[in-house]
């Protein structure tokens, strides 16, 4: 069974309410998907939409499928976070390994895949690429699809956001369609008749017209209302009704209601049919007219067909535009109404304004003025069929309400000009800010709201166009947080989002309002300043940054602490076109990084030939790899109480063609960035376990395991695989790991370690006592030895050494745990080890690392000579004292 999100009902909610399964290809979607393959230069690129059971494809380039079944999809993983999910090698990924895609025709390999985020934590699916070949994806390029994910969010919002439009039109069509007609339709009564339960819904005017109580319930039963009518007039009224239905025309008749204190009223009835998607009558509206006195006085009914005349067109205009405010203006007269919606949509009551053409003209908004009155002027001279016009009016409150205008002429002369023109106003202000917030958030990140990676490189490439115009110089800063990871492991993404918006306050409150700060990562950052004086005032406000950040952030209950290494790019003096600026101050960030943290570098010429270095090592150690370059040594460990060897570490070593010996230090952090450090680490595994199986049975091998390997995940088939190979046993393997390995992801890091105890491994805590918190960690993990870093023990004060090695290992015999010293190099060192209650020792006066054969098994048969305990004089030391 595939992992589900943590909020996968809300998840599956917001994805149906986008109403955008099984639809048709848009073009939008399917432009994202040819810039990401692309960009990538990948076969496969897809818009992967992850329901219930099933993964749907939106968007796809270079597949054939419209989907999966969602147990085969990769997209299933990809969801679980915020993060870009990258599977350098789908074999290798016990999750994905028996997948489909992966053993089928398609025979995926790669796969990387960002998530489309709503909002934080509803991921409703990613924007993912694909290849048949293993490869690998750096930092930059996930951040480059994270980019393109976001744009796909944001085309998903517009199409929420059109949807909704649109449904709000509709109901807006039916609630137009009794709106104030009876007040804006010079006394003329509303009726609604439903043909589905065949009641009515009347206006108080159309009551009174049937003789029934004004303050009776609106909804009357056709039986009411036929007993309403005079008896000799309801076959004609029922005829009429039946012929509108019958041809879905216009509804038009003439009747007489007796009144109950005598005497006759005459009505007359207009309205209209209106149907449903499929043209099938559902309803009839319309008005009622009192015409009894038409009876009495002809200029008093001319009077009234000139009213209901204007009535009709109002009511037409209504029930085809779906409008909620009318308007009638005469050209000639210049006098004008409105309807009380148009009033109140702008916050004024209802007879408040001063209605005429110069009212209209003095509330437009200034920018949009002279569109609207050209766009009047072409209906009026005849060049257009219609009046149509989106634009701003004056609130009452003083901001701005947008307008969606139509009207149209519908009266002339006998010589054709123009008499009077009838409209409708639409609120549209919320389709507006629907609109201009998806445009926002082009060019915004969601969590903080700064600028974005593309905004950041338009006001990028603006001020390189300034400089190049006018001179000057400015600066661009690259920024990264550090130990920001670490604080939202432990605290979760609920707490590392509050830390990223707090720092971007802390940091667009310490730059001036010109200058530019952006959010280009996940907790990636970068500057643009403005003005002159480029470097220094760079490094002022790089100090200022630093400051500001290292300050602790208050998260609930806890206070956390982070750093920012900054990179720093001169402009022009590092460069005048953008992309090479970035990449200088991403060099100067590096080289920041590498010095500690917490501080800022000016990029130098030299760092490019560095990175062209590490480049050319990471391609070398590929190489490596394939040619079987790299080889083990192995240094004993000492067992302190019997002076036999129990153990060996084995320590890779590269012999390089060209450049000779590369120490581990350098060519270990460049197998972590070229995504080496997982295949060389299975490497070492496999070796270290053929070669201990010709050990003495009663000798361990101990291999060192990174950080990345844990976070991988195939650590323990890897281990099971080396095991199962060399048929060494499971408890003469001993696998070593630092903090930092603990640091990076706690949860994941104890199961495995709890997983790998299961096999029968012997687990080792590395360079104890030089990381953070970890007194904790040896509560929480299953550790069977405690090393002691070398710098505890090489220290120059022996006192304070003593009391290091002391506290250690008293704590190690506490908790049932070997503790072992590093970097034992003579006697004196030894002497103390074992004195202050050390279980076993390594270091130099044991033995230096030897290659694999028979030389290494000799000396792993037997004690080294020097490194056997000599007698000592009795301490009258604190740790004599201790019994040691």
């Amino acid at each position: 069974m595939y992992p589900l999100p943590s909020r996968e009902t809300d998840r599956l909610k917001a994805l149906r309410a986008l109403d955008i399964l099984g639809t048709a290809p848009e073009e939008h979607f399917d432009a994202v998907c040819r810039t990401a393959r692309a960009l990538f230069d990948l076969p496969v690129a897809v818009v992967s939409l992850v329901d219930e059971e099933s993964q749907w494809f939106k968007a796809r380039c270079g597949f054939d499928i419209d989907g999966t079944p969602r147990d085969a999809a990769f997209c299933t993983y990809a969801i679980l976070s915020d993060e870009v999910l990258v599977i350098e090698d789908a074999l290798q990924d016990p999750r994905v390994h028996a997948s489909p895609l992966v053993t089928g025709r398609h025979g995926i390999r790669f796969y990387a895949g960002a998530p489309l985020a709503l909002e934080p934590g509803i991921r409703v699916g990613s924007l993912c690429v694909m290849d048949t070949a293993p490869r690998s994806f750096s930092s930059e390029q996930c951040r480059q699809l994270q980019d393109l994910a976001r744009i796909v969010v944001g085309h998903l919002r517009l199409h929420e956001a059109t949807r909704q439009s649109i449904a709000a039109q509709e109901a807006l069509q039916t609630m137009a369609e009794r709106l104030h007609l009876a007040q804006d339709c010079a006394g003329a009564g509303l009726f609604d008749w439903n043909l589905a339960d065949d009641t009515a819904h009347l206006s108080p005017e159309s009551l009174r017209h049937l003789g029934l109580p004004e303050d009776r319930s609106s909804l009357v039963t056709l039986e009411e209302w036929a007993a309403a009518i005079h008896p000799d007039d309801l076959p004609k009224v029922r005829r009429e009704a039946e012929r509108a239905l019958a041809t879905c025309s216009a509804y038009r008749v003439e009747f007489r209601v007796p009144l109950r204190e005598g005497g006759e009223r005459c009505v007359l009835g207009r309205g209209r049919v209106i149907t449903d998607g499929t043209g099938k009558p559902v309803r009839i509206a319309g008005i009622s007219l009192d015409h009894t006195e038409r009876l009495r006085a002809e200029e008093k009914l001319r009077a009234s067909e000139a009213a209901l005349r204007m009535s009709e067109e109002r009511l037409a205009l209504a029930l085809d535009s779906g409008s909620d405010g009318l308007w009638d203006y005469d050209i000639v007269t210049d006098a004008a109404w409105i309807s009380d919606n148009w009033s109140r949509m702008l916050g004024y009551v209802p007879g408040e304004l001063r209605v005429d053409r110069g009212t209209w003209v003095h509330l437009l908004h200034p920018e949009d003025k002279p569109q609207a009155l050209l766009r009047m002027r072409d209906h009026l001279e005849g060049r257009t069929p219609a009046f149509e016009c989106e634009y701003r009016l004056r609130h009452r409150e003083g901001g701005w309400t947008w307008i969606l205008a139509r009207g149209r002429v519908v009266a002339h002369d006998a010589a054709g000009a123009p008499l009077r023109i009838v409209g409708t106003h639409i609120d549209i202000s919320a389709r507006k800010a629907a609109e201009s917030r998806v445009t926002w958030m082009a060019g915004h990140d969601g969590l903080t709201e700064l600028p974005n990676r593309l905004l950041f490189r338009e006001c990028l490439d603006r001020q390189l166009h300034e400089l190049e115009r006018r001179g000057g110089s400015s600066a661009l800063l690259c920024l990264d947080l550090d130990r920001f990871k670490a604080v939202n492991d432990t605290l979760g993404h609920l707490a590392g989002d509050a830390l990223l918006r707090e720092i971007a306050h802390r940091l667009k409150s310490t730059l001036r309002r010109e200058d530019v700060v952006a959010r280009v990562g996940g907790d990636e950052f970068a500057v643009l300043l403005d003005g002159n004086n480029g470097s220094e005032r760079a490094a002022l406000v790089a100090g200022r940054l630093i400051e500001a950040v290292q300050a602790p952030v208050v998260l609930g209950t806890h206070d956390a602490e982070v750093g920012v290494s900054i990179g720093i790019a001169v402009i022009p003096a590092h460069g005048d076109e953008a992309e090479a600026l970035l990449k200088h101050a991403d060099l100067a960030l590096y080289r920041a990084k590498a010095a500690g943290r917490n501080t800022f570098r000016f990029f130098e010429p030299a760092m490019e030939e560095e990175a062209e270095s590490r480049l050319r090592l990471g391609m070398d150690l590929r190489r490596a790899l394939q040619r079987g370059e790299f080889e083990l040594h192995y240094q004993p460990i000492l067992d302190v109480a019997s002076g036999t060897i129990v153990s060996a570490e084995a320590l890779v070593r590269w012999h390089h063609p060209s450049r000779g010996l590369v120490p581990p230090s350098d060519f270990i952090p460049a197998a972590e960035e070229a995504g080496l450090i997982v295949p060389l680490g299975e490497w070492v595994l496999r070796a270290a376990t053929h070669e201990a199986r010709h050990w003495p049975d009663h000798v361990r091998v101990a291999v060192n395991v990174s950080t990345v390997q844990v976070r991988h995940g195939s650590l323990i088939a890897a281990v099971r695989a080396a095991l199962d190979a060399s048929r060494l046993e499971a408890e003469r393997l001993e696998l070593e790991i630092t903090e930092s390995v603990l640091m990076a992801d706690d949860e994941r890091a104890s199961a495995v370690l709890h997983d790998l105890r299961g096999l029968g491994v012997h687990i080792a805590l590395d360079d104890f006592g030089t990381g953070y918190s970890s007194l904790s960690y040896l509560r929480q993990f299953p550790f069977d030895k405690l090393k002691i870093d070398r710098s505890f023990v090489s220290t120059s004060s022996e006192v304070e050494a003593a009391t290091i090695v002391r506290a250690v290992a008293a704590l190690g015999r506490g908790l049932g745990m070997i503790v072992t010293a590093e970097g034992v190099e003579t006697q004196e060192q030894f002497d103390m080890a074992r004195a202050e209650g050390c279980t076993e020792v390594q270091g130099y006066l044991v033995g230096h690392p030897y290659p694999a054969g028979e030389e290494l098994r000799m000396r792993l048969g037997q004690a080294p000579a020097r490194a056997v305990p000599r007698k000592r004089a009795r301490r009258s030391s604190a740790a004599g004292r201790t019994g040691r």
